[in-house]
């Protein structure tokens, strides 16, 4: 799985939006229903295929160290700030209200395919992370894609 590209959307007035079909098609057959929504740390929200979600879990819980504080509170936040999310009828996924608030969600938000997630942002937020971070394009292409 190779999820890529940006899309925009529209959150209804029950904080619902259309999963773009173009996106949708990137996902195996059986990834396109099930889902987990967590807060990412941009801030923006990653929406996970939920057999992507279990293997981060097994990664996570390999690393990570439960006997320390550290490690305890670094999972709780991890996992606590992560629901299950599914495709309605019409395809909508419902985005909650604290979610929104965290990712400045408001109507617009803008999709974003990496990889193996989708992240979520308020378009706002995204464009003035866009804005920000464009001019160094040509640089992190230098120093992660050139020569070592």
């Amino acid at each position: 799985m190779f999820l890529f590209g940006e899309y925009v959307a529209r959150l209804d007035t029950k904080r619902r939006f259309v999963l773009p079909s173009a996106l949708l098609a990137l996902l195996p057959e059986g990834s396109r229903t099930h889902f987990v929504l967590q807060k990412a740390p941009d801030p923006c929200l990653w929406l996970y295929p939920l057999e992507v979600w279990k293997k981060e879990l097994e990664k996570i819980h390999e690393k990570v160290n439960l006997f320390t504080p550290e490690g305890r509170s670094f999972v709780r936040l991890f996992q606590s700030g992560a629901q299950p999310a599914s495709l309605d009828a019409a395809g909508r996924l419902v985005v909650p209200k604290p979610f929104c608030d965290y990712a400045g969600i408001a109507s617009e938000l803008v999709l974003v395919g990496l990889r193996d997630r989708i992240e979520l942002w308020g378009r706002e937020r995204y464009e003035n992370w866009q804005a920000q971070t464009e001019n160094h394009f040509g640089e992190w292409i230098e120093k992660f894609l050139g020569r070592s």
